[in-house]
């Protein structure tokens, strides 16, 4: 037994170092492991909270143009000879809720005079009275300045090459139908702008004997569109 101690002396065991390691080690998961429950616990509290929201509709506004009808359309008097004059009132109205201007074309077709047919000695050529007819196209305020003396200095709108001769396919009459503002369009507020144009129609005293007991037809276009924007 003494052996065994003087061999102990001699060559003492190692001293294990592992322990405090594996202590430290252990330490330190447990500390990472309290800070990760630590950290759920934090964001997955209540807290206070509010929401609130808001809606807003979107309307398109309109553009539209109407033909009032207080009075027929039906240009007066009739029966016209050569020096006369004949008129018609319009009025034009925007009933809806954008600004507009607007542009007006014509075209004319021959038609049949409903008149009994003058026995005519000789016989004429009959005349195209879309060729002679005078058209042109005033601002007036009411219905009742469409009548003759009641245009006073007024100028006409209309494009100086549409007077005469009427054409028979459809051609700008006042304004012009492309897109944005063109010469002599016509500008009408929103709902319930409006105005009055007065078609006044001459036969001049050139017209001659061909041209008595004919008719034509006097067909009108009208193009709006929107003001703001365009």
């Amino acid at each position: 037994m003494m052996d065994d101690l003087l061999q102990e002396m001699i060559n003492p065991a190692p001293v294990h170092h592992d322990g405090p390691r594996r202590r430290r080690l252990w330490t330190t998961v447990a500390i990472v492991g309290l800070a990760a429950v630590g950290a759920t616990t934090l964001t997955t509290s209540a807290i206070f909270t509010d929401n609130d929201s808001a809606s807003a509709a979107i309307e398109t506004g309109t553009v539209d143009l109407e033909i009032g009808q207080d009075v027929p359309f039906a240009f007066s008097p009739q029966n016209l000879a050569p020096g006369d004059s004949t008129y018609f009132p319009l009025q034009v109205q925007s009933n809806g809720s954008l600004a507009l201007r607007y542009s007006v074309s014509y075209l004319a077709t021959v038609t049949t005079n409903d008149t009994t047919d003058p026995v005519l000695e000789p016989a004429p050529v009959v005349g195209d009275l879309r060729d002679v007819l005078q058209l042109n196209v005033y601002p007036v305020d009411a219905a009742a300045s469409c009548v003759a003396g009641g245009l006073g200095a007024a100028a006409p709108i209309n494009h100086p090459t549409t007077v005469t001769a009427w054409p028979g396919t459809l051609t700008e009459l006042v304004g012009r139908t492309a897109q944005g503002q063109q010469p002599g369009d016509r500008t009408l507020t929103a709902i319930p702008g409006n105005e009055w144009l007065c078609f006044k129609v001459d036969l001049p005293l050139l017209a001659d004997n061909s041209y008595q007991d004919t008719a034509v037809t006097l067909d009108l276009t009208f193009n709006a569109e929107q003001v703001v924007n365009n």
